[in-house]
């Protein structure tokens, strides 16, 4: 197995000794780590680069001697009946394929992850909702407990 691998198949051996050894280890270990988020970070700049430099060169190469989308069809063509929602153009619809495009993206980041960053990450999150739920618990009882008490209520004599 490569030392690099994203997806280990066997888990890295843990030590329970303390002191310097095991510090240098923890180093070790956030060092690969460090590494791995690195490389995945230039991949995945390279990618969006990629995509970038071919979605220009898609743009400018759709001119006149390219063909016109499937399913457009040119004014006075066919019908004079105006399209379903009466303001679609041809090639509506392009939202949902950028929607998609950015749920593929954020699948393959994700996957870029490994596994025992992935759990980390969301005990961590985890517990970081579990901590507001108790703020806002908190803050709840305080309010309820404002309410509850009686308000001072004095009598000033008008003279």
């Amino acid at each position: 197995m490569e030392r690099n691998d994203p997806h280990p198949t066997e888990p890295e051996p843990q030590t329970e000794a303390s002191g310097p050894a095991s510090e240098s280890a923890t180093r070790d270990a956030l060092r690969r780590l460090e590494e791995r988020l690195e490389r995945a970070s230039s991949a995945a700049e390279r990618l969006m680069a990629e995509a970038a430099t071919e979605a220009a060169s898609h743009a400018t190469s759709r001119g006149a001697n390219r063909p016109p989308p499937a399913g457009w069809q040119a004014p006075g063509a066919g019908s004079d009946r105006p399209p379903p929602a009466g303001w679609q153009t041809p090639g509506a619809g392009s939202a949902a394929t950028d929607t998609d495009l950015l749920v593929q993206l954020v699948h393959s980041l994700r996957e870029l992850i490994p596994p025992e960053l992935q759990r980390r990450l969301a005990e961590a999150l985890r517990e970081l909702l579990l901590a507001l739920r108790a703020l806002i618990d908190w803050y709840l009882e305080r309010v309820e407990r404002r309410r509850q008490e009686p308000t001072e209520v004095q009598d000033i004599p008008i003279a």
